[in-house]
């Protein structure tokens, strides 16, 4: 049985899901991922000493530190 482009869209998906990119990767594309500057990207990780991450484990390092109370 052949597959179909539609049985393996869920497999790319996953694959692009689970791919890691740099943090500059990150940072230059923040502006359309994380809806935040390219400059708090780059601090974010920096500060958690991320060099390479997935988006999803990226995402919730930049939220975590966009939110943190500045004292």
């Amino acid at each position: 049985m052949k597959k179909s482009y539609q049985d393996a869209e869920p497999a790319a998906a996953a694959a692009a899901a689970a791919a890691e990119y740099s943090a500059a990767e990150l940072a230059k594309a923040a502006p359309q991922i994380f809806g935040v500057s390219p400059d708090i990207v780059t601090a974010a990780l920096a500060v958690a000493g991320i060099k390479s991450a997935t988006i999803e484990a990226a995402e919730k390092i930049v939220k975590e530190f966009a939110n943190k109370e500045v004292k």
